[in-house]
């Protein structure tokens, strides 16, 4: 049987495990001292990574003490002071770890801050660390916020005007469908002749009279719920609650305003507009836009003078002030080729489109750069064939003019000579009409028999023996001759 005795001398701790005081230092010391070394790099390691974090890192117990765990930079430390200072900031981070701790999930939380340098965008993070301890992260999310608001802008904002696009319109007309409100009200506004100006003074004229327009509804609107560009010379407005005579006062202070940058502007700027409003009619959005849109219709209508005919009279007003023909030229022009119509016998309607095509024959100038209407050598190949162009740019602005329509296929052909050689078609003989071959003959008999900036007047022999030169190239044989005669009896 088995016995246990007791030793007689009492053995120490290290004597029971076997192990004396240098076996511990020869076993376990490298040990330990590995283990410290492994840990003293990760804790370097971890602040090296959480000083290269532009994040602010925050920890805070249930008792919302909050404790600063890294802070970068001079910056975020500021900022930790300054969130530490405002009341409200630090009511949402305490909102935040309450809901941490109460439902043991992640929290998002975002907030502005306001200084002197502007405003800052923030992104708070709550994560549960331990049961007594909530991990926040700070993010400054201003250059994301910035590069947000500028994508959105690229997606609502017209890049011409920076009012909203048609997009914004419609998206907003849907929410009013979806979510009615008890007055709604719609302006939309049209610029008059847009495509006309375009097409004659080219689109950089274009653009700048859509950018005075929108500049102006946006001054006057500027309380609109939105304002939009939704077409090439378009323009929505929306209100929710004005009274109808405020947006009525509103629309004359519009019109005043245009009406002062007309008086300083050789170009007159026509705006219709139509109006509609759920006031006294429950529409729904689409129904209002119809109805605004017909009122813009029958505005167009009952305009007191037309749009297209002021363009016209403004064009003519820019030809003459920039000189393209002498003075008096229009008029011999129009008694010289008015005798011609009458010995042709042109009944009384054609002698007027005639007249007309004295007068207007050369609309097409203005858009024709200066450049080349007042060079005073000859032109180059490529500025030709820009001039040519004139009587394409004056057929497309008599042709939008009621009182010039009659005249736009004349000024298109002005150009044309007898033999072919003329432009743009290259018509020839009678196919030629015959306003615009008396116009050919007269306009450069009046040319050649007064004075010129380039030249002296010919006499009225030696322009007459240049007509007849001419005749059967340049002009009508049978007109000349009886040109010839016109001329012979006046003497």
């Amino acid at each position: 049987m088995a016995s246990y005795s007791k030793p007689k001398k009492p053995l120490s701790k290290e004597a029971i495990i076997g192990l004396g005081e240098d076996s511990i230092r020869k076993n376990y010391y490298p040990e330990l001292q590995d283990k410290v070394s492994a840990l003293e790099q990760i804790r370097a390691r971890n602040k090296a990574l959480m000083m290269a974090i532009p994040d602010i890192l925050l920890v805070s117990n249930r008792q919302h003490h909050f404790t600063p765990f890294s802070a970068s930079g001079r910056e975020e430390a500021a900022l930790v002071m300054q969130l530490m200072r405002s009341k409200s900031i630090t009511e949402l981070l305490i909102k935040g770890i309450d809901e941490v701790f109460e439902n043991r999930k992640p929290q998002i939380i975002e907030f502005t801050i306001n200084s002197e340098k502007g405003t800052k965008h923030y992104e708070a993070r709550f994560q549960q660390a331990e049961s007594s301890e909530v991990l926040i992260i700070i993010r400054d999310m201003t250059n994301r916020v910035l590069l947000e608001n500028q994508l959105r802008d690229l997606a609502e904002r017209d890049s011409s005007t920076g009012l909203y696009n048609r997009r914004k319109f419609e998206e907003a007309m849907l929410g009013y469908e979806i979510n009615p409100v008890n007055r709604l009200t719609l302006l939309i506004y049209d610029i008059d002749g847009l495509k006309n100006i375009n097409d004659t003074l080219g689109h950089t004229v274009g653009d700048q009279v859509i950018k005075q327009v929108a500049n102006h509804l946006n001054a006057t609107y500027q309380d609109a719920k939105i304002i939009s560009r939704i077409g090439g010379n378009e323009f929505a407005i929306l209100y929710e609650v004005l009274p109808l005579d405020s947006i009525l006062q509103k629309h004359e202070v519009f019109e005043k305003a245009l009406s002062r940058t007309n008086e300083l502007s050789t170009f007159k700027i026509s705006v219709s507009y139509g109006m509609a409003t759920t006031k006294d009619n429950p529409l729904n959005a689409s129904g209002l836009y119809q109805t605004a849109d017909h009122n813009l219709f029958n505005h167009k209508l009952l305009k007191q003078e037309s749009s297209k005919s002021n363009l016209v009279k403004t064009l003519m007003k820019a030809l003459e002030a920039k000189d393209y023909v002498t003075e008096g030229h229009t008029d011999r022009m129009g008694e010289l080729a008015y005798k011609l119509g009458i010995a042709m016998k042109l009944p009384p309607h054609r002698l007027d489109r005639l007249i007309l095509l004295t007068k207007f024959h050369d609309l097409g100038k203005v858009g024709i750069p200066d450049s080349i209407l007042k060079k005073p050598g000859p032109l180059t190949d490529d500025e030709w064939v820009v001039m040519k162009t004139h009587t394409a740019i004056g057929q497309r602005i008599a042709a939008a003019s009621p009182e010039l329509e009659t005249i736009s296929d004349l000024i298109y052909k002005h150009h044309e000579k007898w033999d072919g050689t003329g432009y743009p078609l290259g018509l020839s003989g009678s196919d030629i009409p015959l306003e615009c071959r008396i116009l050919s003959l007269v306009d450069s008999y009046d040319a050649m028999t007064n004075d010129r900036p380039y030249r002296k007047a010919l006499s009225l022999d030696s322009a007459l023996a240049e007509i007849r030169r001419c005749s059967g190239t340049q002009f009508d044989p049978d007109l000349v001759d009886l040109f010839e005669t016109y001329l012979n009896q006046l003497e």
